[in-house]
């Protein structure tokens, strides 16, 4: 008997170049400003990756300076404890 095998559709798509949103000059890079900085932490409470911000080398160097920045001056959460505690990104698991 013949084998039946499924095959795999391969969708061919293009895919959009990454345009770094500080090079666009949508948003500025500042340590004071920490609503814009806490869409680039996750909710464990890291620094996102350049692939997940679309941000360029020079930007995210930038973003993770002014992070840390803002952390030393308390304005951002170290630890996801704080980030729960203030209602921040989301809850553990063992609290829901």
């Amino acid at each position: 008997m013949a084998s039946i095998r499924r095959v795999r559709e391969t969708r061919n798509f293009i895919s959009k170049p990454a345009i770094c949103p500080f090079c666009a000059g949508k948003v500025n890079i500042d340590y004071k400003d920490a609503s814009v900085l806490s869409h680039y932490i996750s909710g464990s409470g890291k620094i996102g990756s350049r692939r997940r911000t679309k941000a360029c080398a020079k930007h995210q160097r930038r973003l993770a300076e002014a992070i840390k920045r803002a952390r030393f001056l308390a304005l951002l959460p170290y630890a996801p404890i704080h980030i729960w505690k203030t209602g921040g990104v989301g809850l553990p698991r063992s609290m829901s």
